[in-house]
């Protein structure tokens, strides 16, 4: 008869590591978004930003961690007490679940940031509130940010 312990470990060997490559074209108007990788708990994104662009409107994740790196331009993210310090390349800002935030892009270049989200259940849809209480549906209907406008041949990698 076979352990729980065998089970598991019978479980996780048909598991594999997943190289990711950063590598995103640039763009010079809207966002571009993603998904490098995703798992039960997790999710993992390449974002690219215009100048100008970025999550505008502060705002919260209820079931979701998570910390967004920059890799080229400038992040100017807002918490509910105001502006933070503006982000450059190679820096972080991790944002507890709970915690409110916007952010733009304040370059006249792309911005270029990682996002790492981690939660409790599946996140790829997790509950987002303004500092008033109320619900934001869905990830915006924005038509700028569903149809970027790419720069031609110009690639973060």
């Amino acid at each position: 008869m076979a352990s729980i312990a065998d089970s598991v470990l019978e479980e996780c060997r048909g598991i594999e590591p997943k190289v990711l490559t950063l590598r995103t074209q640039l763009v010079k108007k809207g966002r571009s978004r993603e998904l490098l990788a995703d798992g039960d708990h997790m999710t993992f994104r390449i974002h690219c930003y215009a100048p100008g662009v970025g999550e505008h409107g502060l705002h919260a994740h209820l079931d979701e961690d998570h910390i967004f790196v920059v890799l080229q331009g400038e992040a100017q993210f807002n918490g509910i007490n105001g502006p933070l310090p503006r982000l450059k390349k190679n820096q972080a800002l991790a944002l507890p679940k709970g915690c409110f935030y916007e952010f733009g892009n304040p370059t006249d270049g792309p911005l270029v940031m990682i996002r790492f989200g981690a939660g409790a259940e599946k996140v790829l849809s997790g509950r987002r509130i303004t500092p008033d209480g109320r619900d934001i549906p869905g990830r915006g209907a924005n038509a700028e940010m569903a149809n970027p406008v790419f720069i031609d041949n110009a690639f973060f990698e």
